[in-house]
């Protein structure tokens, strides 16, 4: 049997395909799980580092965790299972979108809170199995979040600071993208 013809055929398809599924189901699961446990741990990074708004930022971080729990339920029924691919993309946005808010609130580009992105995109590339288009869109749309984070909090002054973090969020998105990527191609 020539190798070729076990690849393309329609068996080899359907069985990839719901492969395919079944990893992108659990392992969108499974990162919401992180999303849901870790975002309010880092009430203890607030506590040392903006201890006055504490309270506020625990309020933000439940309030993450608990839109992406919902995001978790739904791969749990049978809407979800349908519609798999559109549920990943929010579990990493959410929380990026938190964290460019308390950016914002605190220090804009001098916060140091932009760290917390890079985790998020690291993330992305450990627990999700995307496609190169999906990763690129998470990627730009957390890069955008933090550029208007600091847009509207940040000075001209500030430019270097921000340029700092862009670059190394960049430099982070670009590695993330080309092993998704790769990893695709294998």
């Amino acid at each position: 049997m020539n190798k070729d013809a076990t690849w393309t055929s329609p068996e080899f398809k359907a069985a990839f395909l719901a492969n395919e599924k079944l990893v992108r189901i659990n392992t969108g699961k499974i990162a919401s799980i992180l999303v849901i446990i870790l975002m309010p741990l880092g009430v203890t990074l607030d506590f040392f580092v903006y201890r006055s708004d504490v309270g506020i930022f625990l309020l933000l971080r439940l309030l993450c965790s608990a839109l992406v729990g919902v995001i978790w339920f739904f791969y749990t029924t049978e809407f979800g299972q349908k519609h798999y691919k559109w549920l990943g993309l929010p579990i990493p946005l959410i929380p990026a979108l938190f964290i460019c808010g308390m950016i914002y609130v605190e220090q804009g580009p001098a916060s140091t809170y932009y760290a917390g992105l890079n985790l998020i995109l690291l993330s992305v590339s450990v627990v999700v199995h995307w496609s190169t288009l999906e990763t690129l869109i998470a990627t730009g749309c957390i890069l955008l979040f933090y550029f208007i984070a600091c847009s509207f909090e940040g000075t001209l002054a500030q430019s270097p600071i921000i340029f700092n973090n862009v670059y190394f969020l960049v430099l982070t998105g670009i590695i993330v993208v080309t092993g998704n990527h790769f990893f695709n191609q294998l």
